[in-house]
């Protein structure tokens, strides 16, 4: 087979995987091991090497892989946790499989976008259907995963609104910047709604760096003025009261989704101590140390009994934290991910504010890429299906700044 004949293939996967974005994981998980055969043929047949634009990037993240795998079986000492971490790390290969296509025709980037947008839309309809003010919306995945894809598919949006010059594309990003917000107000979602209003705020300057234009700025500044001014002044207060609970950290019935996360990330911070330096292994806690450590919480007034019987009865093992949680697994190695998460998008930031190209789709890539960090602080995410939005974000990120020809959006 020709080579041109078998991107048509790799088309009808990349698009797949766009339309399966936001509809179900199971879906997602399916198309990995055909993601990875894939990269298998372009070896084979085509003599094609994994590619990610940057040939550091590539072996940084191929290393983070293999020397992965011995950390957590030494952190373990068994073969679960490796496991574990070869699990959570499946979506990686998208990052092999997208560049290289996103690369060879600016159309594969724009089309596929199109599919994760029919998908988004697809979500959308559904927490549109769900929706009562009164109640927390479920939509795709459950009621965090709703808010999470929101905030990235509303960040994302934002960096392309913020740099596109037809009127109309402006318009259409815009609402799909709002309608993220939507979403996540649906969910109820406080850190999603947090990574909104701080990504948008950094997006916004770094536009100005890049493109400073006052009619721009006043243009919105003025956009965002008024969303937020109808957002307060009209949303039902029943919608809006959990959001006004975002930074309460006292111990009571009501606060119990803050109350409790403080103490799961304190039990975190415990368990790294006993394994500072390989950690315990991915998802693995075969000393049974989060049960030790909260049996030892005390029993001091009701609400202390209740939030004990909470984290011992209902089956949390985990710090809700992917920060705390990659320090329990991985120990010190948790570095590698700081580098991953931080060093590697900044490094390529600086590269860009130096060259003065800061497109759309890098501005709304680190704009998914910033929502998945903030979120990272309440949530798991690092652990769950979710992380497969960072490598896709990764992707775009990379073939914005690495590239034969400028893409356009």
């Amino acid at each position: 087979m020709k080579r041109e004949s078998y991107y048509k293939l790799e088309e009808f996967l990349l698009y797949l995987i766009g339309l399966c974005l936001f509809l179900d994981f199971e879906y997602t998980k399916i198309l990995v091991p055909i993601v990875v055969i894939d990269l298998i043929v372009r070896k084979i047949f085509f003599k094609e090497s994994l590619n990610c634009g940057n040939e550091n990037i590539k072996k940084f993240i191929i290393w983070f892989l293999i020397i992965g795998v011995f950390w957590n079986f030494l952190g373990g000492m068994s073969y679960k946790p490796a496991r574990n971490f070869l699990k959570i790390s499946r979506y990686i290969s998208f990052v092999f499989f997208l560049y290289p296509l996103f690369q060879e025709n600016k159309k594969y980037l724009n089309r596929f976008l199109l599919c994760t947008l029919g998908s988004y839309l697809i979500l959308l309809i559904k927490v549109i259907k769900e929706y009562k003010p009164w109640v927390r919306v479920e939509g795709f995945e459950g009621i965090s995963t709703t808010g999470d894809v929101a905030s990235i598919v509303s960040l994302f949006s934002f960096g392309l609104f913020l740099k596109e010059k037809k009127i109309i594309k402006k318009i259409i990003y815009f609402i799909i910047y709002i309608s993220g917000i939507f979403v996540t107000i649906a969910t109820k979602g406080r850190a999603p709604l947090l990574s909104i209003a701080t990504g948008t705020f950094i997006l916004f300057c770094l536009e100005i760096y890049s493109n400073f234009s006052l009619k721009k700025i006043a243009s919105i500044l003025g956009l965002l003025i008024i969303g937020t001014f109808i957002g307060i002044n009209y949303l039902p207060e029943n919608t809006t009261d959990r959001f006004k609970t975002t930074f309460h950290t006292e111990k009571t019935d009501e606060n119990s989704s803050n109350g409790l996360r403080i103490e799961m990330w304190k039990i975190g911070l415990k368990r790294v101590k006993e394994n500072p330096i390989f950690g315990s292994g991915t998802k693995y806690d075969k000393d049974n140390l989060f049960k030790k450590f909260t049996e030892r919480l005390p029993e001091n007034s009701e609400v202390e009994k209740k939030y004990k019987n909470y984290l011992l009865n209902l089956g949390f093992n985990d710090a809700h934290n992917m920060y705390i949680n990659a320090m329990v697994d991985n120990g010190i190695y948790t570095l590698a991910l700081l580098i991953m998460w931080f060093g590697i998008p900044i490094h390529l930031l600086i590269k860009c504010c130096k060259e003065r190209v800061l497109n759309g789709y890098y501005l709304g890539s680190i704009g998914g890429v910033i929502s998945i960090l903030i979120i990272g602080l309440f949530w798991m995410f690092w652990r769950t299906p979710e992380q497969m939005y960072f490598w896709v974000l990764y992707s775009i990120m990379l073939a914005s700044v690495y590239r034969k020809e400028e893409i356009e959006e």
